[in-house]
């Protein structure tokens, strides 16, 4: 790519009234390029958006789903500790 000596040389070796059209068109370039750039951020700024989002879901279905099972592990907990204490004290023949 060229360097704005380089181009500012090349605009010197051109007639005056010739000079402002190509500068026009550099920037007309310049500008439709940088559109397409923007356009292209954006569009990957989205995708990026689309899969934090689909991570935050995965995420909260497994942090529900380790939740469930704590709550299934505390209750199974409870209810053996409630089953020994009424076989210890169901008297012995």
């Amino acid at each position: 790519m060229s360097n704005l000596t380089d181009i500012f040389k090349q605009l010197q070796r051109l007639p005056t009234n010739q000079t402002e059209a190509v500068v026009a068109l550099i920037d007309i370039k310049t500008e439709d390029d940088m559109e397409k750039v923007l356009n292209k951020l954006d569009s990957m700024s989205s995708r990026l958006e689309a899969m934090d989002s689909k991570f935050e879901a995965k995420l909260n279905a497994m942090d529900s789903k380790i939740n469930n099972i704590r709550w299934f592990i505390v209750g199974s907990v409870a209810v053996a500790g409630v089953v020994i204490q009424l076989w210890n004290s169901i008297p012995k023949p």
